[in-house]
């Protein structure tokens, strides 16, 4: 089975209770497109991510609303603003980075929420369970039309409401030099 690759840019997930810290209370996020999985979107809102050495600004919101706050970089991002941030699987914030995000209205600091997500495999129920997969079973990849270059250590993660896909940093993909029209197929399972 192929799988499109996806390569991730800088972007947050907002809790409800920041979100309405940032642009005041009732506030919801607006979608503007949605992304592969089901249920999620970009959102029109957009805020300035603040490290110790500079800044980026306009970094876009994915929703919904999360239970924590949640920020993901390229190891290149938060080296080039100051940011000491951990790879780590989404969600595994425990000892991350710090930074600030800024609104037009305030600014507020997120403690230990601060991640470059490690590589991932996103996968439905459907299809993990037709390839022998499990949630946070550690994979390789093999790209397609290249030799048989292969990535390894790429963590499965397994969700209903999933699209299948390979999610890379824009780091990793650039070292591959890979595009978003690339394809891999599983090659190992186990390590």
């Amino acid at each position: 089975m192929e799988f499109p690759i996806v390569i991730q840019h800088r972007h947050v997930h907002l809790s409800k209770e920041d979100a309405e810290v940032l642009f005041g209370v009732g506030t919801e996020l607006i979608p503007e497109r949605p992304i592969g999985h089901r249920g999620q979107f970009l959102s029109e809102q957009t805020v300035d991510l603040v490290g110790k050495n500079g800044l980026f600004e306009h970094v876009r919101i994915l929703g919904p609303f999360r239970e924590k706050t949640q920020v993901e970089l390229s190891a290149s991002d938060a080296f080039a603003i100051g940011i000491a941030a951990p790879v780590r699987v989404s969600g595994d914030l425990l000892h991350s980075g710090h930074c600030r995000l800024r609104s037009n209205q305030t600014e507020i600091k997120v403690s230990s929420q601060t991640i470059i997500p490690a590589r991932h495999l996103h996968c439905n129920d459907h299809t993990a369970k037709q390839l022998g997969l499990s949630h946070h079973e550690i994979i390789a990849v093999e790209l397609l039309d290249s030799d048989a270059q292969k990535i390894e250590h790429v963590i499965v993660r397994v969700h209903p409401t999933f699209s299948n896909e390979l999610h890379l940093s824009s780091d990793e993909a650039a070292t591959l030099w890979l595009e978003p029209h690339h394809r891999i197929r599983l090659c190992s399972k186990k390590y």
